[in-house]
């Protein structure tokens, strides 16, 4: 019967021993293998089963009640053996090799398949592996992790990714880290695969588990480290300036931590703005009437579809006030579809009907300055995913594109069951990060919140929307 390796406590095996509890030579055999899964050869760093090496329940989004999907996150190295041992309530071990592999995966998903040959990886470095037991299947995935969120260069759009990662066989540790790094006083999250979630295959469908590391409790991210937990909150950072970010797991405890330091706080005066308003002859140039732009997910990104008769005119502000922060554009004539840059004139309409009202704001290569930009754009509104004609693969196409109708826009005819998700396209923006839906009638901007609660529809049904009032309708 194959032994077990169990790691002792440093006060036991410093009374028993008087050896280093960090040393791997103090793993001590067990006369028994406790029932579960784990992975184990060569590659790893456990030189048999262990508690450490155990497989554990994975972070699913969104999928809670599957208990058969387990995952362990751990060191590998290359060229090096590893398998899947299971071992069941009666003590039987099976060590499983790699089977086929699953086509319809889009990350290296394989069948188990008992004593056959072991699973290698191509480079030393940070794994996930997630053990699918309804279908006998497991996914590899590099998790190659970087920073994310609205105080890093990528915003919500892509990983920062660490520069330094670093695996300490004595201590069990793997960590990563970059410098240098300018953030803002925003939020922030650690990433990997490009994704929220790894989306594996489970019995006909997927389920899709956590690629994303946040806070056991929204906080701020300090010198000391935080424990982390996947799909948690965002952490923030109290001040903008240049950082030292670490992400650190301990193999042993099966624990991320994390933590940031300012290296140099960023001292320039200006901010992108935090809200921007539209006044104007509409709205009577009278601040009580006038409409804030929603917020999207990028940083000094504002937008709303509004209906403007031709000859209107309009200005911009990020305050409610005539204090010096309001801007028209710098055109002479009366404006159509297009980009203007900031200016002192009032912005004149030139043909009546609906537009996406676009201002996007950044600052100057000094960082001293706002520049401010605005469009006026076609109002294109589309429908997205579960519903839509192309679901997820085919998004933003003319098939899923709503149709103006007097003063609403109607959808076309929701093609599947599902979740129904709403949005504009803006260059540079995601489609969620200018995202809204209908909640009881109402029109709710998802800003620079997080997912909407799932709005549910049904195949046949029209939603539309009416801008000018802020309703909407499904049915």
């Amino acid at each position: 019967m194959k032994n077990v390796f169990k790691y002792l406590s440093a006060a036991l095996l410093l009374l028993l021993v008087g050896t280093s509890c960090h040393d791997n030579d103090n793993w001590v055999i067990l006369d028994e293998v406790q029932p579960g899964n784990y992975v184990s050869g060569d590659a790893t760093i456990y030189s048999a089963a262990a508690t450490s090496s155990s497989f554990t329940r994975a972070d699913l989004d969104g999928s809670d009640e599957v208990n058969d999907v387990l995952s362990i996150y751990t060191w590998l190295k290359a060229g090096n053996p590893f398998y899947v041992l299971k071992v069941n309530d009666q003590g039987q071990q099976v060590n499983y090799g790699k089977g086929s592999e699953d086509a319809t995966s889009a990350y290296n998903t394989y069948n188990l398949v008992a004593d056959a040959s072991a699973f290698t990886v191509d480079k030393d470095g940070f794994y996930t592996l997630i053990l699918n037991n309804a279908d006998n299947q497991v996914t590899i995935v590099e998790a190659d992790f970087g920073i994310i969120g609205d105080a890093t260069p990528g915003a919500w759009s892509d990983e920062t990714k660490f520069t330094t990662t670093k695996f300490d066989e004595k201590y069990s540790t793997v960590e990563m880290s970059m410098e240098g790094v300018v953030l803002n006083n925003k939020e922030i999250k650690f990433r990997y695969a490009h994704t929220w979630g790894v989306a594996v295959p489970y019995q006909g469908a997927t389920v899709t588990v956590h690629a994303n590391m946040g806070a056991t409790a929204a906080g701020a991210l300090t010198t000391a480290f935080s424990t982390c937990k996947g799909g948690g909150d965002n952490f923030n950072l109290g001040v903008a300036g240049v950082y030292e970010v670490t992400l650190k797991y301990e193999l042993r405890s099966n624990k991320f931590t994390a933590k940031a330091v300012c290296t140099a706080e960023d001292t320039s005066s200006a901010k992108l703005p935090e809200n921007m308003y539209v006044i104007g002859s509409p709205y009577d140039w009278n601040w009580d009437n006038c409409v804030e732009l929603v917020k999207s997910g990028e940083d000094g990104n504002f937008w709303r579809i509004l209906y403007l008769e031709a000859g209107a005119e309009i200005k911009f502000s990020s305050t409610m006030a005539w204090d010096g922060n309001d801007f028209g554009t710098s055109e002479e004539g009366a404006l159509g579809y297009g980009s203007y840059n900031a200016g002192g004139n009032n912005i004149k309409i030139a043909s009546s009907g609906f537009y996406l009202v676009w201002v996007h704001s950044t600052l100057s290569a000094d960082k001293k300055s706002v520049i401010n930009q605005f469009s006026l754009l076609e109002p294109n509104v589309y429908l997205v995913g579960d519903c839509a004609a192309g679901g997820w693969a085919a998004m933003h196409t003319d098939a899923d594109k709503f149709t103006i109708d007097g003063n609403v826009f109607k959808s076309p005819v929701l093609s599947n069951d599902g979740n129904i998700r709403l949005s504009v396209l803006l260059d540079g923006n995601q489609w969620w990060q200018t995202e809204f839906n209908v909640f009881d009638g109402v029109i709710v901007y998802r800003g620079k919140g997080g997912d909407q609660a799932g709005v549910a529809g049904t195949a046949g049904q029209v939603i539309t929307l009416n801008f000018i009032d802020g309703t909407g309708s499904i049915q």
